[in-house]
């Protein structure tokens, strides 16, 4: 059995992407494969237990078959993280490969996904490092693409892995700044680390579901609530004039308007434009005339409490980050990893064959 662990530098750089794109693809050669989250941060409780909301969405989709309670071991919840640092919670490890053992029975492939950078659950005694080395995981390193001085970060990353490093993936790389790689591949391969995949940035894979971003603002959804699913790739924010702000709307589609509830004549222009849900802040009712006019076109009417600054600020740490929590998202991503990532080299790595 191969154990892959999948790791980020920093959050938000596709690695749960990156795991339930690769799990997918495994299977469908033929593998069997299990999957694992050690640490999870992000919450959900289910059936009376609590699990990781990434986790549980990668499992669903993988139909790794009734082993949900093992897949993330430890969460840290607040309670989990206090009760910690009162000297409490001891025997997190042994839960971890407790649960190792459970997902992986039977597997060819046990992928696990590991937390924001390596460093994630040292305090409970579970870095990504002691992971790698108590499963003696092959450990592929996700590198969201910033500038060519990634590859210190991507460097520091190895030294603590040492030889478990077998590769890294790169992912959100500009068009522009695809060149660099014919410099940086070999650089980092004179190093012992090839580069299995380049994933280009995708405006669909950056984007933000209408719902989450309502319910990150604690909004109330006024109109169209079966649209909560729609993507929304970019954010404006509607402070000028009717006129100028109907030809400033015209520039982009798959939008989110954020605007006064006050602002009747901005809304209304939006309206007019390829707009996905309009976001209207201070708690201000709009008009029956925009409630009316959103109904018909079918665009969510989000209403917030928050300033305009402050749901802006709330919006932009949503959208420009990967967030595969949608189908369109899940088979948009296993194209990406289809065009651009080395399946069969990573299985050569692995000294696997297709099924």
């Amino acid at each position: 059995m191969v154990t892959l662990y999948i790791v980020s530098i920093e959050a938000f750089s596709g690695k749960t992407g990156l795991s339930l794109a690769l799990g997918l693809e495994l299977k469908e050669r033929g593998f069997k494969v299990g999957y694992m989250k050690p640490v999870g941060t992000l919450p959900l409780r289910i059936d009376g237990g609590v699990t990781d909301r990434d986790a549980q969405f990668v499992c669903s989709m993988l139909e790794t078959g009734g082993i949900e309670p093992c897949i993330t071991p430890i969460v840290l919840t607040q309670g989990f993280v206090h009760e910690r640092f009162r000297g409490g919670g001891d025997g997190s490890f042994e839960r971890i490969k407790e649960s190792f053992e459970a997902v992986s029975r039977d597997k060819d492939v046990v992928v696990l996904e590991g937390g924001e950078d390596p460093s994630e659950g040292r305090f409970v005694d579970a870095s990504a490092f002691r992971i790698a080395e108590e499963f003696n995981a092959k450990v592929l390193l996700v590198a969201k693409f910033r500038s060519e001085l990634i590859v210190d970060d991507i460097l520091l990353a190895a030294d603590g892995f040492k030889d478990r490093l077998f590769g890294v993936a790169f992912n959100m790389v500009p068009r522009s700044k695809r060149h660099l790689f014919d410099m940086i591949e070999p650089y980092l391969e004179g190093r012992g680390i090839k580069t299995f995949g380049i994933l280009p940035r995708d405006h669909m894979l950056i984007s933000v579901s209408v719902g989450e971003l309502a319910s990150e603002l604690n909004g109330t959804i006024l109109t169209a609530k079966n649209k909560t699913s729609d993507l929304v790739e970019t954010l404006m924010v509607g402070a000028m004039g009717q006129e100028k702000a109907l030809r400033f709307f015209q520039r982009s589609a798959n939008k989110a308007v954020i605007t006064g509830g006050d602002r009747a004549d901005v809304q209304l222009a939006a309206l007019e434009t390829p707009t996905k849900c309009l976001i209207l802040t201070g708690n201000l009712e709009p008009s029956p005339l925009v409630l009316g006019r959103a109904e018909e076109l079918g665009v969510p009417v989000i209403l917030v409490e928050h300033d305009t600054l402050t749901t802006v600020s709330i919006s932009e740490s949503l959208v420009g980050t990967v967030r595969v929590h949608q189908q369109s998202k899940v088979d948009r991503f296993r194209e990406l990893v289809k065009e651009n990532f080395d399946i069969d080299g990573m299985l050569s790595a692995f000294q696997l064959s297709n099924k």
